[in-house]
């Protein structure tokens, strides 16, 4: 029996202080960390500036967004040690080693293209749109607005 899973509830797993696989996708663990932690950060923010403006005392109105932050930076940590949340983003770490990624001319000539390609189907729907305009009021359908 020394296989045996060791069975854990969903909320006794988010409590827990331990780190699950501590050694295995450390990049991207700490970014979504930090990702997490910098949407906490905002919100706190926009709160404390918006909503908690007016409220008395200052305490309740500085302290109720720093006590949601806090809250965010425990969900932010306890979050990526959640095993099947965990075991995800070690798996996307493995996947991104794989990738191959273009050259920095790879990357200029692809976006020359790309920004091209988006003028040049920009400038044909504007001619698309002036053609359908002038057949649409020469025909009478649409009506010039007079200034």
């Amino acid at each position: 029996m020394a296989n045996a899973k060791k069975s854990t509830t969903f909320f006794g797993e988010l409590l827990s202080l331990q780190s699950y696989k501590p050694k295995q996708g450390r990049l991207v663990r700490q970014l979504t960390t930090a990702g997490v932690a910098l949407i906490a950060l905002l919100g706190a923010v926009s709160l404390s500036q918006g909503p908690m403006i007016g409220v008395e005392p200052e305490w309740v109105r500085v302290g109720v967004p720093v006590l949601l932050f806090l809250i965010g930076l425990a969900f932010a940590f306890r979050i990526v040690n959640y095993s099947v949340f965990a075991d995800f983003l070690i798996a996307v770490q493995g996947e991104l080693t794989k990738v191959s990624w273009p050259s920095k001319q790879e990357l200029k000539n692809s976006t020359i293209v790309v920004v091209v390609t988006m003028f040049a189907l920009g400038g044909m729907l504007l001619v698309y749109d002036l053609f359908w305009y002038k057949l649409m009021t020469t025909v009478g359908v649409l009506v010039e607005a007079s200034s």
